[in-house]
């Protein structure tokens, strides 16, 4: 007579939408997991592998990159500019086509170029929704100028920070949706950067903090990066795993 009350009081609670289904309840707690990289590519020169399920490039401003890139199979890429050696382009995008649609995008200036001395450099950014458990992430790329920090440029410092704060505007606009963010790039300072609601993931067996980094919003990191092979690069690739 219990069981049958108690069965009666919950299809009153479900009729009345006072209490969720099962397939919301299921919805509910279905967790997406994520894999994520970046690397910075040496002007093309790198083999370019499928290192992770969403991928930030840097350097790939050369026709040689973009189509190494273009090669590479089972994947869509996100590559704003026109022109296919327009900087914006130097930090693509890249995601498994058969796991994730875009469903937004967008790119920003963080400063102009100086023959010589820096492209100009941008921000650039995806919307990617799982197509298996309907969650959704923005994934930010970037690429900041080089010598800022090495003592030999220390004029380069306010490019670099005027970059930094389009990078932090970037983010913040993104959490504001509600959104989990995963940051990386090329930060060319070997230090860790406080961008609210984001955490810099340590690399495993690494001492310091390597110039490529990854960040990830508060509550989806699963552990540290870890550093992958340089692959005719100058830089290391680096990965990690994210859960939303």
């Amino acid at each position: 007579m219990l069981k049958l009350l108690s069965s009666a009081v919950l299809s009153l609670l479900l009729s009345l939408g006072l209490m969720p289904s099962t397939l919301e309840q299921t919805e509910a707690l279905a967790v997406t997991t994520t894999t994520v990289a970046t690397h910075n590519t040496l002007h093309g020169q790198a083999t370019f592998k499928p290192l992770a399920d969403v991928i930030g490039w840097q350097e790939v401003d050369t026709a040689e990159g973009h189509s190494k890139l273009g090669a590479l199979e089972f994947y869509d890429h996100f590559r704003p500019g026109e022109d296919q050696l327009d900087a914006r382009n130097s930090i693509a995008i890249s995601w498994r086509k058969n796991k994730y649609e875009k469903t937004g995008d967008g790119s920003r200036l963080t400063h102009g170029g100086e023959a010589g001395v820096t492209p100009s450099r941008f921000v650039n950014w995806v919307v990617l929704k799982n197509k298996e458990t309907g969650a959704k992430l923005a994934f930010v790329n970037t690429h900041y100028i080089s010598g800022a920090w090495n003592g030999e440029h220390p004029e380069r410092q306010e490019r670099w920070r005027t970059h930094n704060a389009v990078v932090r505007e970037v983010v913040a606009e993104l959490l504001g949706r509600d959104l989990p963010v995963v940051l990386v790039g090329d930060f060319n300072r070997p230090l860790s950067q406080d961008i609210p609601g984001m955490n810099h993931l340590r690399t495993a067996g690494v001492d310091g903090v390597p110039i490529d980094q990854i960040y990830v919003s508060v509550g989806i990191g699963t552990g540290p990066a870890e550093r992958l092979e340089k692959s005719g690069s100058d830089h290391f690739a680096y990965t990690a795993t994210v859960q939303y």
